[in-house]
């Protein structure tokens, strides 16, 4: 299925995957705007805008005689646009979902959330290729609607596509908050750094057509190793 996302953008994903999957290691050159225009068959334009959303996420960087190369400093290792309901999509489908908790949720954890009702609980990591785990990420489905652990195991996109194909409920409406908190040693030590480092939790309700909540997701991301970004454009009038 062709990619709703610009080609610029689409192309720029394709060098951050190789430069985290260690295909570009730092220091290493990337091809010139014109090998990537001949290499691609894209417009100089475009291989501008794709180095350039690059270089903003500080991934690669400009250096006098030896042109553009993969930074050196930590960057995250993946980064995900916000701004409709296909990018909210994209990092379930660009990672995998490593289960390691799969149980009824209990009735303390179902308050805390704002569930009611019976929810299967999966907690995990998320994880691009073979880099360190993104995330934390714990997940409630409502146990009508929720797929074998088998089958999530396996997916391809994500769990909320699985339900809208195979359950025929629509998800209509992901509503996703975000905040800047603190590991605590348990997670810390999940994720290989020291208690108190800094982290992004976002919990993400998907919700059907009538408004309940079919699917609640919640991450906690270490910092350097998940980013958001957004692009704003000015409407001229």
């Amino acid at each position: 299925m062709p990619s709703s996302q610009p080609r610029y953008r689409q192309l720029a994903e394709q060098f951050r995957k190789a430069i985290t999957s260690g295909k570009y290691k730092p220091g290493d050159a990337l091809p010139t705007e014109m090998e990537i225009c001949e290499t691609h068959k894209v417009s100089r334009h475009t291989a501008r805008d794709a180095l350039r959303i690059l270089t903003d996420d500080g991934l690669i960087e400009r250096r006098r005689g030896a042109g553009t190369v993969v930074a050196a400093r930590g960057t995250p290792a993946f980064a995900q646009p916000i701004g409709d309901f296909d990018s909210i999509l994209q990092y379930a489908r660009d990672s995998s979902f490593e289960i390691s908790v799969s149980q009824t949720a209990d009735q303390d954890t179902l308050d805390r959330l704002g569930l009611t009702g019976d929810y299967v609980q999966l907690i995990g990591f998320r994880r691009v290729a073979e880099q360190e785990p993104q995330a934390i990420t714990a997940v409630y489905i409502r146990a009508d609607v929720a797929p074998e652990k088998s089958i999530i195991e396996s997916l391809s996109g994500s769990i909320s596509e699985w339900i809208e194909a195979n359950r025929g409920i629509s998800v209509e409406r992901v509503v996703q908050r975000m905040e800047a908190v603190a590991l605590n040693k348990s997670q810390a030590d999940r994720l290989n750094v020291s208690p108190g480092y800094p982290a992004l939790r976002t919990v993400r309700r998907y919700r059907d057509g009538s408004g309940e909540i079919l699917l609640l997701s919640e991450s906690l991301h270490p910092a350097g190793r998940f980013a958001y970004e957004m692009r704003l454009d000015r409407t001229k009038i």
